[in-house]
């Protein structure tokens, strides 16, 4: 082929700041294709805050991305090239695609085909991706809610809190969220439908104010962030509490710091708390997708969205919602 590919690779890990440093834009020759392959012109890239756990040098749920190797990451895009019966030319994919403008795949990359004309294809990466599919399986396979429960999800504005407590709604629980400014609190009240929202920073007691702005307790709590807000919400568990950990983005992953035991507290409240990774969702993709389309159509999910312009600005893009400035689903069009 006579397409020159852009792409951004991993060229050191973090020690221990993320920052543009670590990343380098590189261009080279596309490749012919292989048998089964095919070859994707990216339009959108996604960003999230696993990526910080995907480039350091000890790996968890997934091998660490190689030094020198291709940004991870879930993109969406359409197919220009195939050697792949099932994959067409001028069909649009949700995948595995990396940080760069073209993307060789097989079928092993690709999570779902999308319709590039019946909603805006960026949506495939925020609430109608995977970061819906995320906060449909935590809180609707295993925390369970029921109609007048309560449901508190921290990063409440970010794009899987936000989504979580849109859903919550839909499931007729009334809703609580924890973020970092005043900004996104208006954001999480006006657009997403929450019925309380906490802003952690200007707040000197969460758990005193979750007491007051939810006497009857807390029935299902979806984390993303870990540290000092896990301990205040925790305090407010109800017996038979459930509790799902997305993420831990407010605490350091090694070495693992000391805090609060909380043995006594599940052991008091018969509460459940479970771990939560969509990659063990991804045989049911297609089947929470579509319920998440008929919601979008519906109006009953929205989708807020940060995009940056240009494959160049991905790493600033990853420092940003570490951070937390992005204000939505944090892309970059390509």
């Amino acid at each position: 082929m006579d397409l020159i590919n852009t792409k951004i690779i991993l060229k050191k890990r973090p020690d221990p700041e993320i920052n543009e440093s670590l990343f380098d834009l590189v261009d080279e020759k596309i490749r012919d294709l292989k048998e089964n392959e095919f070859l994707i012109e990216v339009h959108y890239l996604s960003v999230d805050p696993a990526m910080r756990g995907w480039i350091s040098k000890v790996g968890n749920y997934s091998e660490p991305v190689k030094i020198n190797g291709t940004m991870r990451s879930l993109g969406v895009g359409k197919i220009i090239a195939s050697k792949n019966n099932a994959f067409l030319v001028d069909e649009y994919v949700v995948g595995w695609l990396g940080w760069q403008k073209y993307s060789i795949v097989d079928r092993n990359h690709i999570q779902i085909k999308v319709n590039p004309n019946d909603v805006p294809i960026s949506a495939n990466l925020g609430v109608l991706g995977l970061n819906g599919i995320t906060a449909y399986a935590g809180l609707v396979d295993k925390c369970k809610p029921l109609k007048g429960e309560t449901v508190v999800v921290t990063t409440a504005a970010g794009s899987v809190g936000s989504a979580v407590g849109q859903i919550a709604k839909i499931y007729g629980s009334k809703t609580i969220g924890l973020t970092s400014t005043d900004k996104k609190k208006s954001i999480c009240i006006d657009d997403f439908n929450f019925d309380k929202v906490i802003n952690y920073n200007s707040t000197k007691d969460i758990s005193s104010c979750l007491k007051k702005i939810a006497p009857d307790g807390v029935d299902c709590f979806f984390d993303n962030v870990g540290g000092e807000q896990f301990d205040h919400i925790m305090e407010n568990l109800n017996i038979g509490g459930r509790v799902v950990i997305c993420g831990t983005i407010g605490m350091q992953s090694f070495p693992i710091p000391n805090g609060p035991r909380i043995n006594r507290t599940l052991l008091v409240k018969r509460a459940k708390i479970e771990g939560l990774l969509v990659l063990d969702y991804f045989d049911k993709y297609s089947e929470i997708y579509q319920k998440l389309y008929n919601w979008y159509k519906e109006g009953k999910l929205k989708n807020k969205e940060d995009i940056s312009f240009g494959l160049e600005t991905a790493p600033t893009s990853l420092v940003n919602i570490l951070k937390g400035t992005n204000l939505g689903k944090q892309l970059v069009k390509v």
